[in-house]
C-alpha cells in the first residue's frame, strides 16, 4: 500500500466527503475507489491477444479515437449470432460447419467493445467528456 498526498480543491473535497457520507465508507476507502476507477487498466489485465493493438490506442489522436468510440458491430453479424444462439438452443443444434462461428462473432464484438471502452478512457484521461 502506497501513501499519497493530494491538495483537493474544496469542491471536490466536499463532493468527496458527501460520497463517503452517502456509501457509510471512510472518506479514504471512498477516495482510493475513485481513483481506481477511473485509472486505465494495466496491460497485463487485457487479454494477451488484445494488448497490441489496445496499446496502439494510445497514440492516436483524438480525432482517431472518436471514431473508435462510436464504431459498432456490423447488424448483419450481430442479427446471425443471435440466429446461431437459437438455433444451438434448439432440439437440431448447429452444424458442423457452423459450430465455430458463435465463438468468432463473440470475439468480433468483445474486440469492438475493448476498443471502445479503452478509446473512451483515453479521451476521458485527455479531459474529454462523452
Amino acid at each position: 500500500m502506497q501513501t499519497v498526498s493530494v491538495s483537493l480543491p474544496e469542491k471536490i473535497y466536499h463532493r468527496l466527503q458527501y460520497a463517503a457520507q452517502i456509501a457509510g465508507k471512510p472518506l479514504h476507502e471512498v477516495a482510493a475507489r475513485s481513483i481506481a476507477e477511473s485509472l486505465p487498466p494495466l496491460m497485463d489485465s487485457i487479454p494477451a491477444r488484445y494488448r497490441e493493438e489496445i496499446s496502439a490506442l494510445e497514440k492516436l489522436d483524438d480525432k482517431e479515437l472518436w471514431v473508435i468510440s462510436r464504431s459498432r458491430v456490423e447488424e448483419q453479424s450481430q442479427r446471425r449470432y443471435l440466429r446461431l444462439l437459437k438455433k444451438n438452443r434448439g432440439p437440431a443444434g448447429l452444424r458442423e460447419q457452423e459450430q465455430l462461428a458463435p465463438a468468432e462473432l463473440r470475439s468480433v464484438a468483445d474486440r469492438v467493445m475493448l476498443r471502445k471502452a479503452f478509446a473512451l478512457l483515453v479521451l476521458k484521461l485527455r479531459g474529454h467528456r462523452n
